[in-house]
């Protein structure tokens, strides 16, 4: 379906447009902003996976930050941070995929302590080529993310 949106900035309305609602649009974060390169991806220490800081095949635990995952367990109130103790969990579960190899998905839900942001942690399978640009996609309702990439060795 569709809603209508203004946007208001120092109390001036912008004009109304019409965006589309969808339950499901994941998108990973990137380091560029773009939503390509580096994917915003932490390693369990909140260490950025990169050339200085790779991931390791069969090993590693990664934190991957993205957005549309849709409906959560306990829902905060908007715009409150996402619960620490009893966690935000997404009713529908993601798939990853890292170079291609379907990747085993231990948590997806709300960051604990962001507001709006989703968090997914994955182990990094085993049979991944090592590369400086491993790509990294995630699906969700049948819905596909943009791609990014990280470093395994």
């Amino acid at each position: 379906s569709q809603a209508p949106l203004t946007a208001i900035v120092n109390g001036q309305p912008s004009s109304v447009q019409t965006i589309n609602l969808a339950p499901f649009a994941p998108g990973i974060f990137s380091m560029n902003g773009q939503g390509t390169g580096q994917g915003a991806i932490l390693d369990a220490s909140y260490r950025l996976v990169d050339s200085s800081n790779p991931a390791l095949a069969e090993s590693t635990v990664i934190q991957i930050y993205c957005t549309g995952l849709g409906a959560v367990t306990n829902q905060p109130p908007s715009g409150s941070p996402a619960p620490a103790g009893s966690l935000a969990t997404t009713t529908t579960n993601p798939t990853v995929t890292i170079g291609g190899v379907p990747a085993t998905v231990l948590f997806s839900g709300l960051a604990p302590g962001a507001v709006g942001e989703y968090q997914v942690n994955s182990i990094v399978p085993a049979g991944v080529a090592s590369g400086t640009a491993v790509p990294v996609v995630l699906a969700i309702g049948g819905v596909t993310s943009n791609t990014v990439t990280m470093v395994v060795r």
